[in-house]
């Protein structure tokens, strides 16, 4: 899985700025339509720039959780296990054939 880089999101938002603030200055330059077009793909992309860093700190959430858990599953399994042989070993089982 390949993240977003926040060096090349702060790259183009820088570049955004600039177009902000030469656009208003010679804001005949471009045609409606094509100012408009930049204005809201930025928009869009500053929102699933926002999105994914809201569900990439809610997966470092789960992944903290589930190795906590893991941990703790993983005691419990082996502290049972160790039991379970150690009743083995004592009373091995009768076999049957």
């Amino acid at each position: 899985m390949n993240g977003i880089s926040a060096r090349e999101h702060r790259i183009i938002a820088a570049a955004f700025d600039k177009f902000e603030a030469m656009s208003s200055v010679f804001s005949y330059v471009l045609e409606e339509s094509q100012e408009s077009e930049i204005r809201e793909g930025m928009e869009s992309l500053e929102k699933l720039y926002e999105k994914y860093n809201k569900l990439y700190g809610e997966l470092e959430k789960c992944i903290k959780e589930y190795e906590g858990k893991k941990k703790r599953v993983r005691t419990a399994v082996n502290k049972g296990n160790r039991k379970l042989l150690s009743e083995l070993q004592k009373n091995p089982p009768l076999l049957n054939f």
